[in-house]
């Protein structure tokens, strides 16, 4: 596993010349207590109301592949208007396959950007899942910003914790490179598996 994150990452870097232009891009690595991560980012418009974008995300263990996460997210939006927007998604995670149809609330500003979509998501049953963006980044000098982020991710049955993800980034940002203090949070089976990871990343944004 720790193989192919390294190779996907080559990879990823080794194609920015050829999609930089054509479509935004943010990898992320995570070095952590647990583990090391990575993810990304990938988004494209078509135009202004139709864009798709993909998430990814690889989570593996320093002591085996037992408690390994993956997420692969392809999405389709359509905007209904400057702040709302309908999503249907397909994709893979712990434990297979899954598809999702939500609605979703946007604000952006010039230093602050706040998400919030809700609606249904298939995967061995029906949840409802909320999903939650906050991102703010002041600026501290003319070349350098404050960087938080906060990233949830739930899903219930309306009586137990089905999945649960929750990811915190605090650090600088200077032109498009960012890095600092990551914590990661995943729960599992009705909240009854909690995986918790505790580090530092660095990320680029295209």
């Amino acid at each position: 596993m720790l193989r192919f994150i390294y190779f996907l990452f080559y990879i990823t870097f080794g194609s920015l010349p050829i999609t930089a232009q054509s479509v935004s891009f943010s990898p992320e690595m995570v070095l952590g207590n647990r583990s090391m991560a990575y993810q990304h980012f990938i988004g494209y418009s078509f135009n202004n109301s139709w864009s798709i974008n993909n998430v990814t995300l690889f989570d593996s263990e320093y002591n085996g592949d037992k408690n390994n996460i993956f997420f692969i997210r392809n999405m389709l939006s359509y905007n209904l208007n400057k702040h709302f927007k309908a999503n249907v998604a397909l994709g893979i995670k712990n434990p297979g396959a899954f598809t999702t149809l939500t609605s979703q609330y946007q604000y952006i500003a010039s230093s602050f950007r706040f998400s919030y979509a809700i609606g249904s998501t298939y995967q061995n049953g029906f949840t409802i899942e909320q999903t939650l963006m906050m991102n703010y980044t002041p600026n501290l000098t003319k070349s350098i910003q404050a960087y938080v982020n906060l990233f949830v991710v739930v899903n219930t049955n309306l009586k137990v914790l089905d999945r649960g993800i929750q990811q915190l980034r605090i650090g600088i940002k200077k032109e498009q490179l960012i890095s600092g203090v990551a914590l990661n949070l995943d729960q599992f089976a009705k909240a009854e598996k909690t995986l918790e990871n505790f580090g530092v990343f660095i990320k680029h944004n295209f």
